[in-house]
């Protein structure tokens, strides 16, 4: 009887490279890998073993995530059922994360598919070969983790020398043998810009003085061969260059200044007198009063139809209310929106944290970033969350207005958008494109009374924060149950009809069911179930799935 002959199996190689060094050569690191792996497969045709002439290659993408478009296309590919073993030159360049590397092998444990590594002879079709890889992915995951620290290490340390570490140069430098050296002519023009500035009324006046007068941002190659900048300045860059220390002659890391290496171009009493108008403008006093006063968003702010929204105020009853309101100027027939700034504010300044913290969408938004700019940005972006925590409404608009942030207020969400490359700028890092980081806080607007008011949503990285006033509403139903338990006959009888009836009315909020109080608690309630409803309801069912109904919450 003639052997059967081994059931086909198709390989798919995948190849990754963390850096773009060296990509542009003809034979590349990841030729390299991928011939080591073809020549495995080829040693087991007699196993049933084929190659597929599709490529998954991943150059430049760090293996500490799954955001790569290789990877990304071999898992689609997998789940469709085109691939039957994935093989890679060492389980590194697959991931360096334990939790990523289980759910890749659930997709293909789902799929029937196994995984094979080239120079470390196993593959997952065995328990012992699943030990042997959680085993290695520790240990690769530890190594990531240290040279992680490493280089957040050596830029604190090189930038306590003084040394210039890379990133955009600065109009009025260039660079030679990785040092910043002063070019003449642009170093008149900072300080022309700078004096300049002094004699206007705003930045915005001296925006279009530059641009009349042609002077534009500093035209520098990028990698890929392409120029960029040359333009003239937006409002973002502008503050950043009015406010860079770099031209005192000194390197900053994470708010502290350290003597630099390079000579400055700029001398302390100009730029003193620069940043002491630079405050001014944004804390025209500085008492507590006087902060709150401050329009945070004035000037960065339009409606959907593009009509900005400026600031204005009112007194009522001796209090004193703020709004941001569409200009009408225009003679739009559009309804105007007019919304309290306080809240208007609070989103922003929510939105720009939850965006300065998540390093997910950070290194989505900046993939091409080599690992130390990327660690350099996430660390940066890191601390400016942390002190945006403390920072004065004055502080916050300054960074703002260097972030180059625009709000769009619609009816139904809050757009922020701020500029790429003037975030990679303050942390110091070179953009080869400016592209607008989005992040859209949802809200809704309802109708208190004769305002409209703005409802912010939760964050969905994080739980809604609960309805004080529902809380303690709540909190006193069981309150009131415990004082009606507690007293006697005569007490009650005593008691005030009114009172009683309060009492009794509050009381029966005791008896909610437990996952509405938890829901309440959790600040999980529905939108629609406010203090005001739950204290006015006519009656309050004793089923619970009756009072989930009433209440507007999910049936099960």
């Amino acid at each position: 009887m003639a052997s059967e002959s081994p059931k086909r199996l198709r390989c798919a190689i995948y190849t990754r490279k963390s850096t773009e060094e060296g990509l542009e050569k003809a034979f590349n690191s990841l030729d390299a890998q991928r011939e080591a792996c073809a020549a495995y497969i080829l040693s087991q045709r007699h196993e049933g073993w084929s190659l597929l002439p599709d490529l998954y290659d991943d150059g430049g993408f760090t293996g500490g995530n799954m955001d790569r478009p290789g990877l990304q296309q071999l898992l689609a590919d997998v789940r469709s059922g085109k691939v039957d073993v994935v093989v890679v030159y060492k389980v590194d360049r697959l991931t360096r994360s334990l939790a990523d590397f289980a759910k890749i092998v659930e997709v293909l444990d789902e799929m029937g598919a196994s995984f094979v590594s080239v120079t470390q002879a196993f593959n997952t079709t065995s328990s012992m070969g699943r030990l042997t890889l959680n085993v290695l992915l520790s240990f690769a995951q530890f190594e990531r983790e240290v040279i992680s620290e490493r280089i957040r290490d050596k830029v604190a340390a090189s930038k306590a020398k003084g040394m210039w570490m890379g990133g955009p140069v600065a109009l009025g430098y260039r660079v030679e043998d990785r040092r910043l050296v002063v070019v003449s002519q642009e170093a008149e023009t900072v300080r022309n810009i700078m004096r300049r500035y002094l004699k206007s009324q705003n930045i915005f006046e001296l925006l279009d003085e530059l641009e009349r007068d042609g002077i534009v941002s500093k035209k520098v190659k990028g990698r890929d061969g392409t120029f960029r900048g040359g333009v003239p300045f937006k409002r973002g860059a502008l503050y950043h260059l009015l406010s860079n220390r770099l031209y005192l002659g000194l390197t900053m890391h994470k708010g502290k200044a350290y003597e630099g290496q390079h000579d400055a171009i700029v001398d302390a009493e100009l730029f003193d007198a620069v940043q002491a108008k630079l405050a001014e403008r944004t804390n025209p006093r500085t008492s507590a009063k006087a902060q709150r006063r401050v329009s945070l968003l004035a000037g960065m702010i339009c409606d959907e139809h593009d009509r900005p929204m400026s600031p204005y105020h009112t007194r009522n009853h001796g209090r004193r209310y703020s709004y941001y309101a569409s200009n009408r100027g225009d003679g739009s027939r559009e309804q105007s929106l007019r919304l309290p700034a306080g809240e208007l504010d609070a989103g922003v300044r929510t939105a720009l944290s939850a965006l300065l913290s998540n390093s997910q969408v950070l290194h989505r938004q900046h993939q091409l970033l080599d690992p130390a700019q990327l660690f350099a940005l996430l660390d940066h972006c890191a601390d400016l969350a942390e002190r945006l925590r403390t920072m004065t409404i004055a502080e916050i608009r300054l960074l703002l207005g260097q972030l180059d942030l625009r709000v769009v207020v619609s009816r139904d969400c809050l757009m922020a958008t701020i500029s790429s490359r003037s975030l990679l700028a303050l942390a110091e890092i070179e953009s080869e494109v400016d592209s607008r980081i989005h992040l859209a806080v949802p809200a809704t607007t309802d109708w208190f009374g004769h305002e409209q008011r703005l409802r912010l949503e939760p964050p969905s990285n994080g739980a809604a924060p609960p309805d004080h006033r529902l809380v303690e509403l709540a909190a006193r139903g069981f309150a009131s149950r415990d004082q009606l338990l507690a007293m006697t006959a005569d007490e009650l009888a005593s008691m005030p009809v009114t009172q009683h009836r309060h009492l009794e009315r509050t009381a029966r909020l005791a008896y909610l069911a437990p996952d509405i109080v938890r829901a309440i608690a959790d600040g999980r309630q529905p939108k629609s179930l406010t203090a005001r409803k739950l204290a006015r309801l006519g009656s309050l069912p004793m089923e619970w799935s009756e009072q989930r109904a009433m209440l507007g919450f999910a049936a099960d």
